[in-house]
């Protein structure tokens, strides 16, 4: 199909190349968004609890609309029950009901806000050229944008800026999008991220997995920093404990 609606010169090599790109480029990133959105949700418990709300009601409402019988499971220790349990879950994502769960696209997206990916992006001066506010910039020079500055930046996001908090992105309890060239995680204008439907689309189905079946908890003593590299990976991973949840 995507060589049928595509270009006159759109072939298979190119449609292999399109999805290697993807795999390729999303692999970490949407890896290590994942480690940071776990780590926000379990140090705060506030937003884990209302979460796990979020994603229980939503098990429930779902399997009633398709008629899904749900195995009850109310001793964690039958493992066999409990996985059940998780696979059944797991049918009920799809990307249409996925759609539905509105914190859990907020709790991602914040934590990319203060966490993004990529936290900086330097850009090759191909001529001399002069920014809209003036500043001069000459050939052979570059450029650098830095989402992670630009998420944590008062002026952009109020004097609360640096805190954790999914609310912001809703607003008289609807959903909201912020312009690209503010929240800046997947870049904007042309050169804005092709996967960045896809990486949601991942990461909504794995956090909804995780975040409903279990509980972490950071293992005490573990320092939890980043480390800036091309993309912001954990200096030390991630240690944690986890418990399940019924």
């Amino acid at each position: 199909r995507f060589i049928e609606l595509g270009e006159d010169n759109a072939s298979d090599k190119s449609l292999r190349d399109v999805v290697l790109n993807f795999v390729i480029a999303g692999r970490d990133t949407t890896a290590t968004t994942l480690s940071w959105a776990i780590y926000m949700v379990m140090t705060h418990s506030n937003v884990a609890e209302k979460l796990y709300l979020e994603l229980k009601t939503f098990e429930e409402n779902q399997a009633k609309e398709e008629n899904v019988t749900l195995p009850q499971c109310d001793d964690n220790d039958d493992l066999e029950l409990f996985n059940q349990r998780v696979v059944q879950f797991s049918k009920l994502l799809n990307k249409d009901s996925l759609e539905r769960l509105h914190y859990l696209h907020a709790v991602i997206t914040e934590t990319l806000r203060l966490y993004p990916a990529v936290p900086q992006d330097p850009k090759g001066v191909m001529e001399d050229d002069v920014l809209p506010d003036g500043t001069k910039i000459k050939a052979g020079g570059m450029v650098t944008y830095v989402p992670y500055s630009m998420g944590r930046m008062e002026y952009n996001w109020g004097p609360n800026a640096a805190s954790f908090i999914p609310e912001r992105w809703f607003k008289d309890g609807v959903l909201k999008n912020e312009s690209p060239f503010k929240f800046t995680a997947f870049q904007a204008g042309p050169r804005i991220c092709l996967g960045k439907d896809s990486a949601y689309l991942q990461m909504r189905m794995v956090l909804a997995i995780l975040c409903r079946f279990y509980k972490f908890n950071l293992v005490p003593g573990h320092p939890v920093k980043y480390r800036m590299m091309t993309i912001l990976s954990m200096a030390h991973g991630l240690k944690l404990t986890i418990e399940k949840r019924s």
